[in-house]
């Protein structure tokens, strides 16, 4: 109880640097007992799963374009079908059939085209997606119908071009815990010369020896199994998640066993 009551006093005596520590040893052990639960967060904020992917039917006079929509609307991971406003594309090849000359003739069904939207769920797979496009087209007929590629808004290539969004989808879930734990180097040199200062003063006048060795230790062997008994009842926690975790937090702990000199607080 000394040792722990000695680490929360050595985080006190340097604020900022002491509540940095503190913060990154409970992030970098969040991250390595629930790495499951970061990964399945990361493929929930790539831009596919953030904006609704489409693609676009088109069909010609023979189709009944209504019932297409109001059957597919009831599809699950439909969220809408909207009828695209063919007016302006009609114009058009109504002036090119004019152009091509009296001789030339174009099916009716053909000239009587529609267009139809579908959007949907963000959280299906490309399997579910690729299913409702091909259902899409088999309802219609493929003789008479034709589909566009899934799609995505264009916001979604913006959002991949960002570097933090390509970082994510390279490194995935390790990408996070190696920023965390690059994080918790930073803040464990930071607070180094705190538990130093203390060590030496305790070592000095109480004959007590590894002071900072073992504050250290006590401290963040209470996070681990603090960070463990969460990961056990999420059911996120894995065997070599933990073995990297201790040796993360053991290969720079090896620094504090050394005898201490006397080294002002800044």
């Amino acid at each position: 109880m000394f040792y722990l009551k000695e680490f929360f006093k050595s985080l006190g005596e340097a604020y900022f640097r002491g509540t940095s520590f503190l913060l990154f040893s409970c992030l970098l052990a969040f991250g390595l007992t629930h790495r499951s639960w970061i990964a399945q967060t990361i493929e929930t904020v790539t831009p596919e799963k953030m904006v609704s992917p489409y693609f676009v039917a088109v069909m010609d006079g023979s189709v009944n374009a209504e019932s297409i929509r109001n059957v597919m609307k009831k599809i699950p991971g439909v969220m809408a079908v909207t009828v695209a406003d063919e007016s302006d594309r009609k114009e058009k090849i109504d002036t090119l059939v004019r152009d091509l000359g009296p001789e030339y003739s174009v099916d009716s069904n053909l000239m009587n085209f529609h267009s139809l939207r579908f959007v949907m769920n963000p959280s299906l797979s490309r399997e579910s997606l690729e299913f409702i496009r091909e259902q899409v087209v088999k309802a219609g007929g493929e003789s008479h119908m034709n589909a566009t590629t899934i799609r995505y808004p264009e916001v979604a290539g913006v959002m991949n071009a960002h570097p933090f969004y390509r970082y994510l989808g390279k490194a995935g879930d390790w990408g996070v815990i190696g920023i965390l734990a690059l994080l918790w180097v930073v803040s464990f040199w930071l607070s180094y010369d705190v538990f130093r200062s203390r060590s030496y003063l305790i070592e000095k006048f109480q004959r007590r020896k590894l002071v900072a060795a073992k504050s250290i230790a006590t401290g963040l062997m209470l996070i681990v199994l603090l960070f463990t008994a969460m990961g056990i009842w999420h059911e996120t926690l894995k065997f070599f998640d933990l073995v990297i975790l201790f040796m993360v937090f053991s290969v720079f702990w090896t620094f504090s066993m050394q005898e201490w000199r006397w080294k002002p607080t800044l």
